[in-house]
């Protein structure tokens, strides 16, 4: 590849990179939100939890709601995600294409949780440990579709290591408090042509990004294959309270603070002779601090209704920033707009006790998206979601209970028609996600 061509290429192949980034960090089972909350069969399986966690996940959702346990407590719990996306893109007339739906050939994310509870010895002291992943997610498109320019493989890790404590300071308030050590990392594969390659005077729709519904041998000779990948650690506070006015109502609320993170890794391009170009990236990103606050009431004995409203702060993602170790044809950092509003949910759900030892849960959410039309993009196809929830938790015996829970996700219809992403990201189409967890418990 020669110097002519390279000088054309680093800009936006560096740009792209940070796009890739941006995106990919952002994917998510759910629309609003950097971490996935549904962890444990109560949250699963009514939704609603902040102000009732009463199983260990209380670290994560709300720390005051260690106090609810007492014992010592080992606890596991996951749930698996499927996502199902069907979408059409626009051409720069307008014009959908293909004629088929084009779908992700691979799909699939996991929310695991392995924790520990115990009281001291005390009455009102509790101390909580938990490792556990907001986000494992890994999908991939094929490399033979229009798509292939936006994302051919992508795999994103979020995880963290909790250690929380709480203190019922009276029977009618709690508080608890936790500290995180949080790990995140991203990996994600696409090709660019030569023939596509963006410029600053581009528009959007430019007639050239046309060629990306041309079959892939039309374009081979063009396509390179563009991978990045990243890594940091950072550290996560947060805060929880609970509040019982009546032995029947409780308030709960939680707030978790935000974090930096400065993603470091590598650039690799691999153009069709086999030549590669390498160089390496650092990207600033922030998680955004989230507010929780939910009410539970059990109206009559065996009946709780609960109500969960969550906020993210994502109106601090404005704009991407990319460092380059060194320069690269002159450029030392490149910037990306996001434009991100902030984002909410509310969350309702029943549990209903025919026995004291079998829990049945129903719930209902709807969750909307921080991320405008503008910057939406195919490998994070976030729109405001619905979703309806069922669970079961059984306990066996003094010791031991487990329970199940299944929720399903559909997503609000997609008709970008203003993507200021090159290529555009304009698309119709259409989503929904199914998700399965379980959980046991021992109390020792």
């Amino acid at each position: 590849m020669g110097n002519a061509v390279l000088r054309g290429f680093m800009k936006p192949l560096v740009g792209l990179a940070l796009v890739a980034v941006a995106t990919t960090v952002a994917v998510d089972a759910r629309a609003g939100g950097f971490s996935n909350p549904d962890f444990g069969i109560r949250r699963l399986g009514m939704f609603a939890v902040t102000a009732r966690p009463d199983d260990p996940t209380a670290v994560f959702h709300n720390p005051a709601g260690l106090t609810l346990m007492d014992g010592t407590h080992f606890y596991h719990a996951q749930s698996w995600f499927f996502l199902n996306l069907g979408m059409r893109l626009y051409d720069s007339q307008g014009i959908l294409r293909p004629e088929k739906e084009l779908r992700p050939t691979v799909s699939v994310g996991a929310i695991p949780f392995l924790g520990f509870v115990s009281d001291c010895g005390t009455k009102d002291f509790r101390l909580g440990f938990a490792m556990y992943a907001p986000n494992a997610y890994g999908a991939a498109l094929p490399e033979d579709s229009p798509t292939r320019y936006h994302a051919t493989q992508a795999l994103f890790l979020a995880s963290r290591a909790t250690l929380a404590a709480a203190y019922r300071v009276s029977d009618v308030f709690r508080i608890g408090a936790s500290v995180s050590l949080v790990h995140v990392y991203l990996t994600k594969s696409w090709y660019m042509n030569r023939d596509m390659i963006p410029s600053d005077m581009d528009q959007p729709n430019d007639p050239k990004y046309d060629k990306r519904f041309l079959p892939k041998s039309e374009t081979a000779s063009g396509d390179m294959k563009l991978q990045i990948d990243g890594q940091d650690w950072t550290w996560a506070a947060d805060i929880g309270f609970l509040f019982h006015p009546l032995p029947s109502l409780r308030i709960g609320a939680s707030f978790a603070g935000g974090s930096n993170i400065n993603l470091e890794g590598n650039v690799k391009l691999t153009d069709p002779s086999g030549a590669v170009v390498k160089s390496r990236h650092r990207t600033g990103m922030t998680i955004p601090w989230e507010l929780k606050g939910g009410i539970n009431w059990e109206f009559v004995p065996g009946f709780e209704v609960g109500v969960d409203v969550y906020f993210w702060h994502y109106q601090v993602l404005q704009e991407q920033r990319t460092l380059l170790s060194s320069p690269l044809y002159g450029m030392r950092e490149l910037r990306d707009a996001k434009n991100n509003g902030n984002s909410w949910a509310w969350n309702i759900g029943l549990m209903y006790k025919p026995t004291p030892f079998v829990d049945l849960m129903i719930g209902y959410q709807q969750d909307y998206t921080p991320i405008p039309t503008q910057t939406y993009s195919l490998d994070n196809p976030s729109t405001d979601q619905f979703g309806i929830s069922l669970g079961l938790r059984w306990q066996i015996n003094d010791r031991w209970r487990v329970g199940i829970a299944y929720v399903h996700n559909w997503f609000e219809l997609v008709n970008v028609q203003n993507s200021i992403g090159k290529p555009p990201a304009n698309a119709k189409g259409h989503g929904d996600n199914n998700e399965i967890g379980f959980e046991f418990a021992y109390r020792f």
